[in-house]
């Protein structure tokens, strides 16, 4: 039995110190996790939201929709009725006579702000046509609103509807949630020296009870949140192992219930835990364990991880990680169209439309249309890196184009930068530009109007390009943060705390 319980007991302590030591060499990607988890669970324990159902009805138009709004405990919602300007529309025969005349012009109804229904609406004598508007909550009405539209008369009106019955106070545990979000990097530090400190001091056997009731409240702590994340597929990577080992949520959870029975083992068998050193020597090593893990991180949070698994890592081709593997399996996907009949739904491909003859019944009315995937592919390593303008075409190919240095920015957040790092950018942009004649490039997904209002205040000598947030943040552990390419190639990485001068560049591509 105590052949067992040390066997276990440096298994244990071992794993403890490892997935504490990969944590802590990426606090702000645990710190990520952890702000998932938590913004996860305040969405879950919310109240369930109502449904706000809309019914517009025109029948000289042929109009009859319904449309679906989740409520998020708006205490009132705005609709709004506008017309654009009615234009006069004459049709002329061939001889120059006149063979029809109408006004037009396109109706709009708003809501919040947000276009619920674009209609094209031609008129052609006096006769009114009229929107029949209602909108209700689980059956109970709440707007009933009549708007018709006369020839060359302008429409513009806004109905409030009050809401406030229907707010539903959220729990104090919502308020936790979102009320630690702030200090999620202090909370990813804090265990992870934790989890570093609970293994040493298992290895050494220091202060045995205590230390086993710690790791067991510790593994319920990381089971329970592994189980959350399998059953609800909510947080698909747990983190536990950072990026070093990716893992499954169930995964996770099978890795954290061995770790479970271990520690009840232990604390089964913990008579035969002895401790390997005296009191004094014992507390001295966690004490200096608990001050360089804490030093460690602090190190790997101010300037970037020591050990990166990120990748965009130094070293990788990341064209190569972006383009799939000959003989990969390709994602296909098959056009549908969505009809409605008696209030349901029903989806077509383009054969079916033709061989149930939909188009010829008058039962079935065009909703939309969609693209469904039939054949799942698969995916490269690197699958989400985009380099959109702000008019959404991707420069991707563009930045891999040259077989030359050039520079990447990456900014999470243009508005959380500080202010002394993005001046120091815009003088090495300006020297790198100026003088090595080079590319700088800079991607963010910040909105396009915060983007140039960024760049117009540092005088950027480049313009922006704009990716994915997530992605951005498993590019660099920095906001801001540089990377030096050649063609596709990541030769080195700063961060903002640490940027390069321009001579620096010049070392760094020789």
């Amino acid at each position: 039995m105590k052949l067992i319980a040390n066997i276990v007991r440096v298994l244990t302590g071992v794993l403890f110190v490892f997935s504490g030591f990969i944590k802590l060499n990426d606090p702000t990607g645990f710190k990520i996790k952890l702000e998932e988890y938590f913004n996860v669970f305040a969405e879950d324990l919310s109240p369930v939201a109502d449904t706000l159902t809309i019914h517009v009805v025109n029948p000289d138009l042929s109009i009859d929709e319904t449309y679906h709004r989740i409520l998020n405990n708006e205490s009132e919602k705005k609709f709004s009725f506008t017309t654009d300007k009615w234009e006069h529309v004459e049709v002329k025969a061939d001889d120059g006579s006149i063979q029809a005349q109408f006004d037009r012009t396109v109706f709009f109804i708003n809501l919040d702000g947000q276009e619920l229904l674009k209609q094209d609406v031609q008129k052609d004598d006096a006769v009114p046509t009229k929107f029949e508007v209602t909108a209700s909550i689980a059956g109970k009405p709440l707007l009933s609103k009549s708007v018709a539209l006369y020839n060359n008369v302008p429409v513009s009106e806004v109905e409030t509807a009050n809401l406030t019955a229907y707010v539903k106070e959220a729990s104090w545990l919502v308020g936790l949630c979102r009320g630690v979000i702030p200090y999620a990097l202090f909370l990813a530090i804090f265990v992870c020296v934790f989890e570093i400190v609970l293994g040493i001091a298992l290895l050494i056997g220091w202060r045995r009870n205590l230390t086993l009731w710690l790791l067991a409240l510790m593994i319920i702590f990381f089971t329970f949140l592994t189980w959350y994340s399998a059953t609800y597929n909510k947080v698909t990577d747990c983190g536990c192992f950072g990026n070093a080992i990716p893992l499954t949520p169930w995964e996770s959870f099978i890795k954290d219930l061995f770790l479970s029975g271990f520690i009840f083992i232990l604390i089964l068998l913990r008579k035969y835990i002895k401790p390997l050193f005296s009191g004094k020597f014992s507390w001295g090593v966690v004490a200096i364990s608990s001050v360089l893990s804490i030093a460690f991180s602090i190190y790997c949070w101010y300037y970037l991880p020591v050990f990166n698994f990120l990748k965009f890592k130094v070293g990788n081709n990341i064209e190569k990680l972006t383009t799939l593997a000959p003989g990969a399996k390709e994602e296909k996907r098959e056009m549908v169209f969505i009809y409605t009949k008696d209030g349901k739904d029903f989806e077509f491909t383009t054969n079916q439309l033709t061989e149930q003859k939909i188009l010829d019944n008058p039962a079935y009315k065009y909703k939309t249309r969609t693209d469904k995937i039939v054949q799942i592919g698969d995916k490269p390593e690197i699958h989400d890196f985009i380099m959109n303008d702000a008019d959404g075409v991707d420069h991707l190919g563009e930045f891999f184009e040259k077989d030359d240095y050039k520079l990447l920015l990456v900014s999470q957040g243009l508005s959380q930068t500080r202010p002394r790092a993005m001046k120091k950018i815009a003088l090495l942009a300006k020297d790198w530009t100026e003088k090595s004649k080079l590319e700088f490039w800079a991607l963010t997904s910040s909105a396009p109007s915060e983007a140039e209002a960024i760049r117009h205040e540092y005088q950027f000598p480049f313009k922006f390009y704009y990716g994915d947030n997530t992605n951005l943040k498993s590019i660099i552990r920095s906001n801001p943060g540089i990377l030096l390419f050649k063609k596709s190639t990541v030769i080195k990485t700063w961060p903002s705390t640490d940027l390069p001068s321009y001579n620096e560049l010049l070392k760094a591509m020789k």
